[in-house]
């Protein structure tokens, strides 16, 4: 299956890009809609157009999270929070360009011929393309969007996510009640024409955007244990895993050492030229840099020490020591993250098991709650390849709490941010909790920031800047109403949910 995943990337390129002269005569043709194709030549596409969207979210988020900083300290976004020189934000175009044009076209032709079963995984892409969207820039078109008007009105991000909620439910009715009309799945990469996964799935895409709304919205925590428990039920991760160490660049996982960038709007990754934080390693970890002391089996796994075996660390946008050179800092690339093989996720079961840890003790029941955290930290430590024998030592350590009386808000978060290493939903988790220091010991704000950041502890980025480049030329007015417009102000604005 590996190999076939260029016949899909051309035969999607085939399909959106064929257009007769009889249709090119015609001035009736709508030529911002996608040209028809098939609901099972869309399928694989769209996962990996998906895949490339999870991977540039989390490029983007890890420095906000201080899971990285920059060698230099002197980049404008990671390091000063500032995209007032930023020509060109293409996280909005992989949403609206990529993503969510071409699931609303697998939507739309699975209906016209009654495959139900594409139809629900084309609404589950959309849910989730929509809200990593929306809990990085807030407020976007939705209720408008792809209906071929190049100026949508901006909706509320309360709106987005009703909407986005009454989608999954309809993906997931869809899944639940199969028709005699659904096409056969095929070209499946993701669960390999496995519905029971794809409910699974859903559920948890609903679980998530449940737990968005905590603690802020509302503190309803049933319905998100109930959601987790109905995703454990048929759960495999939804990963793509198309990736290998390929010449070919769209054969190569971004963030693998090879940096891949097959076209020009992709972004390359800059591990090469980034460190671990010391938040990441000595606060979360619990390094001791004096001795050099691992305390965490994980941390060797995840970064490899220096010639001289030392784990050095930056503090999040200060950069280097000047007196030290690049290579005196740990390699990052090699985990089971940074691999040129290395799968994409879209979410994990430490996931879920966290999202449930934390509603759990949210909601009072503190033994699912340690049962759900342990369980998580279990399930990552295996994921990054940590023998069973370290795990039962670690677990058994003072790194983590002993019994139900032991276990805090501060535990769950901060595993659960280790478990979300490189993924941009551990971003929406710190904001939350509003870079809260007892939920993220340790956590402080950078100090090399740009002139318009205050030295007010409590004013932490919130969201990303739109793209300029559509959206202050077809959407000027929405962004002045919002007041977003070459605004950096716009990016202190907390999120719905985070009011």
């Amino acid at each position: 299956m590996m190999k076939n995943i260029l016949t899909y990337f051309m035969a999607f390129t085939l399909v959106l890009s064929s257009v007769s002269c009889e249709d090119f005569l015609d001035v009736n043709v709508d030529e911002d809609q996608p040209s028809s194709a098939t609901p099972n030549l869309l399928i694989s596409p769209i996962i990996a157009l998906m895949s490339t969207n999870c991977y540039e979210q989390g490029e983007t988020t890890a420095y906000f999270t201080q899971q990285l900083t920059t060698l230099s300290g002197f980049n404008s976004v990671k390091d000063r929070w500032d995209y007032s020189s930023v020509t060109r934000v293409g996280l909005f175009r992989r949403h609206f360009h990529d993503v969510a044009s071409n699931a609303w076209n697998l939507i739309r032709t699975s209906q016209a011929e009654g495959s139900g079963n594409y139809e629900a995984i084309g609404h589950i892409i959309m849910v989730l393309s929509t809200q990593t969207a929306t809990d990085l820039f807030g407020d976007m078109p939705y209720s408008e969007a792809l209906k071929g008007n190049p100026s949508p009105p901006y909706d509320d991000q309360s709106v987005i996510y009703d909407g986005m909620l009454e989608e999954i439910e309809l993906a997931i009715d869809l899944l639940e009640s199969p028709d005699e009309t659904d096409r056969a799945l095929i070209n499946d990469t993701m669960f390999d024409g496995d519905l029971s996964n794809w409910l699974a799935f859903a559920h948890a895409i609903k679980a998530r955007i449940l737990l968005h709304m905590t603690p802020n919205v509302n503190q309803d925590y049933q319905p998100i244990i109930d959601e987790v428990d109905l995703a454990l039920s048929g759960w495999t991760d939804p990963v793509f895993d198309l990736y290998d160490s390929s010449a070919n660049l769209y054969l190569v996982n971004q963030w693998g050492p090879m940096a891949a960038n097959p076209e020009w709007d992709y972004v390359p990754n800059i591990l090469n030229s980034s460190a671990p934080t010391t938040f990441f390693l000595e606060s979360v970890m619990g390094f001791d840099p004096i001795t050099q002391t691992i305390n965490d089996p994980r941390m060797p796994l995840l970064v490899k020490p220096n010639a001289s075996g030392e784990y050095l660390s930056i503090i999040a946008s200060e950069g280097k020591n000047a007196l030290l050179e690049d290579e005196d800092y740990p390699d990052l690339f090699g985990s089971y993250m940074t691999r040129n093989d290395s799968e994409q996720p879209f979410m994990t079961i430490e996931e879920l098991y966290f999202i449930k840890a934390e509603a759990a003790f949210q909601s009072g029941d503190k033994g699912m709650a340690f049962t759900a955290f342990q369980m998580g930290v279990e399930a990552h430590m295996k994921r990054v390849g940590v023998d069973a024998v370290d795990i039962a030592a670690f677990m058994s350590s003072s790194m983590v709490p002993q019994s139900v009386a032991e276990l805090q808000l501060s535990d769950v978060m901060m595993q659960k941010w280790l478990a979300l290493y490189l993924q941009a939903e551990a971003w929406v988790d710190m904001r939350r909790y509003q870079y809260d220091d007892q939920v993220y010991p340790g956590l402080t704000k950078p100090e090399n920031l740009a002139v318009f950041w205050s030295d007010d502890d409590t004013e932490w980025i919130q969201r990303i800047a739109y793209d300029n480049q559509t959206e202050e030329i077809y959407n000027k007015p929405e962004l002045e109403r919002l007041g977003a417009f070459q605004n950096p102000e716009w990016l202190k604005v907390k999120m719905w949910w985070a009011q």
